[in-house]
This record gives structure tokens, C-alpha cells and sequence, in this order.
């Protein structure tokens, strides 16, 4: 009995010698135990993974596995093994705070450059990448016609969001390179006020304007008992010459001897008022001597405005007893009052030239300078005594007349006279 009490003391002994850790604490989490038996140095740290070596009883090399350990996840929202898949998760799983770094990504986007077109009422051309708007061009006036498209583009920027500014020629008259809502009036008709008016008056611009009509188609005097040329005219009293005539029209182009002359207004020698000469060339029928019978009529106040000239070959035939004798003159109306008068001695026979007629010029060194509204010579002595002048118009006693609405065409004979640098005008004379 001894002998097996020694036995059982030398086997404990052996026991505690071999195993240097004693008495092992027993884990519940690993027996599924409630209740933990504490290691013998009060160690209340749960999570410990540090070994035996410390001296703590209680440690094994083995983590336990808590909510906190690194060792193996417990399927918490924070672990590191694996993303929870929450949509902000890009780069870091284990941040659940962390910013998106890609916000384009998630469920909005901006609207890009069509769907701003789109709001602003535009239309979208995928292929200039550009947005724009079709206008309407303004209703263009009467006797006119579109000089380029009737309509145009407006263009929308996109990144400032604003219509940009349509074009500045919109609906106005213009005769250079077509444009949109560009317009140029019709045939014969030119800009006035916004509208289409008809032209009727020539522009001489007094240094190298002119008509020429050819000799052929020019109106003679010669062999009428009576005769009426007439205009009229438009001058400005700064640009009058000097005691000089400037023809508004004259039968020959040589310096002397015109068939028939009717001048512009002049500024009257030192300064003595305005004038305006009429002028024949004839002769005597009972002499046969050629002579110029020129009449030069004066005023005192300049005539602003359209003015009326006229010369009138007149005869008069006077009684005494039983005789009576004939007064042949030459009479000159300005504004249809009577000017001046000129008295022939005898009856007297104008003299042809083979030379063209020609408005608004001598030759090649005096040019008239103003408008002309209308040129017509008659058959007859339209005016003995004073008047009140109405606009021009072709009767049965016309012979010729121009009127210049838009060319330089004879309206009795169909024939057009030839224009150098001549430009028509909506500055008429009123009815």
C-alpha cells in the first residue's frame, strides 16, 4: 500500500515537471461555456494574442475571436476581409465615411449641349456641333425684291446659355453683295423713306455728267411758227457758278452757235443777284445775216427748291389802219413768272446743226450740277403770259420728253439717249 501511495506522488511530480505552463485555462467561446475561469494575473484584456513567455496563465497563442479581433472577421460592417456593397465604396471598403471620388458615376448627370439647345428652343446640327434658330426676315416694301435669302440663322452659345445678336443688315435696301433680309427695289424705282419710290429725276453731278442725244433724234425747231421748251430744275445755291452758263440742255456741242440753249441758274456778275439765259441761233430772213438772239433773265432772290424754266417762241401780229405788222420774241418764265423778253427785227429763220443735243453739260468743260425732273419741247407757245406750273406730262402738242424716271428715254419717239454718269433719283417735283 505504501508502495502504490510513492507511486502515485512520483507520477504527480513527474507531471508538473513536464508541462511548465500548469494548469491550462479552459476557453468558453471554444466550449460554448458561460462562465470563464480566470488565469491567476488578472489579465482583463479579452483579446490577447501575446504567449505564454508574459507569464499569463490564461493565454494560449490563440486569439478569441471577439468583435475586435484581426485574426478572422465576424461578418461586421467594418471588417477588412470583404466590402459590405454599399454604393460609395470605391477604393476603400473599410471606410464606410470615405467621399466618392467619382460623383458622375452615381445616379445624375449634367445635360450637355443638345438638351441645352433643345430648352432654348434651338435646333441641334450634330454636325457644325453648333445650335441655332431660323428667322424670318421682316415683310420687305412694295416694288422690291429680296437681294439674298428671306430668312437667316441666330446662333446659340451654349456655354455662355445666351442667343447671340442676328445680323445688323436685317431689312434694309442695298445694291453690293447679296445678304440676308437684304432688299433692292424694282426696275425704275429707288429707296425713299424706308419704301420703294419711283424714280423721276437725273443726278448731275457737275464734272463729268451728261445725256447725249444723237442729232437724228433730236427735236428741231426749225420751220415752227411758235415752240415751248421747258424743265424742271433743281439747284443748290452753294454750288452755283459764276457768271457762267451751265447748260441744262444745249442742240450742239461746239462752243458757239447752239441751235437752242436753256441754262441753269448762275450767280449774277458783282454779286448782282441770280440768272438764267435762253438763247437762238437764226437768221435774218430778209438779210441772211446769222445772229445769236440771247436773253438773259435776272432775279433777286434765289429760287430754293424745284424750279420751272421755260422758253417760248412766240409771234404777235398787231393791227394799225389797215395794216399791222408782226412781233417776233423770245420769252423767258421762271416759276411761270415772266422774266425777260427778247424781240426779233423781222421774221426770223433758226439754223440747224448736225450736232447732238446734249443735258447737262457744254462740252467737256462746263457740267451742270443738280437735278433734272423732266425736259419736254412743244410745238406751240404753251406760255404768253404769267402761270402757276403743274409736272410735265406728253400731250398732243409734245415733240419730245423726258421724264427720267429711271432712264434717259424720249416718251414721244421710243429712243433712249446716252447716259455718262448719270444717276436717278426719288427727288421729284410733286404733282
Amino acid at each position: 500500500m505504501r508502495f502504490f501511495n510513492l507511486f502515485l506522488v512520483c507520477l504527480l511530480f513527474f507531471f508538473v515537471a513536464c508541462n511548465p505552463n500548469g494548469v491550462q485555462k479552459i476557453n468558453p467561446d471554444d466550449e460554448g461555456d458561460s462562465t470563464a475561469v480566470s488565469d491567476d494575473d488578472s489579465d482583463a484584456d479579452s483579446a490577447d494574442s501575446d504567449t505564454a513567455s508574459d507569464g499569463d496563465h490564461s493565454d494560449s497563442g490563440k486569439p478569441d475571436a471577439d468583435s475586435s479581433d484581426s485574426g478572422k472577421p465576424d461578418g461586421d460592417s467594418s471588417d477588412s476581409g470583404k466590402p459590405d456593397g454599399d454604393q460609395a465604396d470605391t477604393d476603400d471598403p473599410n471606410n464606410d465615411n470615405d467621399v466618392d471620388p467619382n460623383p458622375d458615376e452615381d445616379n445624375s448627370t449634367s445635360p450637355d449641349d443638345a438638351e441645352k439647345c433643345a430648352n432654348a428652343g434651338g435646333t441641334w446640327d450634330s454636325s457644325a456641333q453648333n445650335c441655332y434658330r431660323v428667322e424670318t426676315c421682316d415683310d420687305k416694301p412694295a416694288n422690291s425684291e429680296w437681294n439674298g435669302d428671306s430668312s437667316y440663322k441666330v446662333y446659340y452659345d451654349v456655354n455662355a446659355e445666351a442667343w447671340e445678336p442676328g445680323p445688323a443688315y436685317a431689312t434694309e435696301y442695298g445694291d453690293g453683295e447679296p445678304q440676308p433680309c437684304q432688299y433692292v427695289c424694282a426696275a425704275n424705282y429707288g429707296p425713299k423713306d424706308d419704301q420703294c419710290k419711283p424714280l423721276c429725276s437725273a443726278k448731275f453731278n457737275g464734272i463729268d455728267s451728261m445725256i447725249t442725244i444723237a442729232s437724228e433724234d433730236a427735236p428741231s425747231i426749225v420751220g415752227l411758227d411758235s415752240w415751248t421748251i421747258e424743265a424742271w430744275i433743281k439747284q443748290s445755291a452753294d454750288e452755283l457758278p459764276d457768271y457762267q452758263i451751265y447748260p441744262v440742255l444745249r442742240k450742239g456741242t461746239s462752243t458757239s452757235n447752239p441751235e437752242y440753249l436753256l441754262s441753269g441758274y448762275y450767280n449774277g456778275s458783282q454779286g448782282n443777284g441770280y440768272g438764267l439765259t435762253a438763247s437762238t441761233y437764226y437768221s435774218y430772213q430778209q438779210y441772211g445775216n446769222p445772229k445769236n438772239n440771247q436773253v438773259n433773265a435776272t432775279l433777286n432772290t434765289f429760287p430754293e427748291g424745284w424750279s420751272h424754266v421755260a422758253m417760248v417762241y412766240s409771234q404777235e401780229t398787231s393791227q394799225y389802219g389797215s395794216g399791222g405788222w408782226t412781233t417776233y420774241k423770245l420769252t423767258v418764265f421762271i416759276n411761270g413768272n415772266l422774266a425777260k423778253t427778247g424781240n426779233y427785227s423781222g421774221a426770223p429763220t433758226f439754223v440747224p446743226n448736225n450736232e447732238p443735243l446734249v443735258f447737262g453739260a457744254r462740252n467737256s468743260d462746263r457740267y451742270f450740277t443738280g437735278l433734272i425732273d423732266s425736259i419736254r419741247v412743244s410745238n406751240t407757245a404753251r406760255y404768253t403770259a404769267d402761270f402757276k406750273p403743274a409736272k410735265l406730262s406728253a400731250d398732243d402738242n409734245t415733240i419730245a420728253f423726258w421724264d427720267f424716271s429711271g432712264d434717259a428715254k424720249d416718251a414721244k419717239s421710243g429712243k433712249y439717249g446716252v447716259e455718262t454718269k448719270i444717276q436717278y433719283s426719288t427727288d421729284c417735283k410733286e404733282e
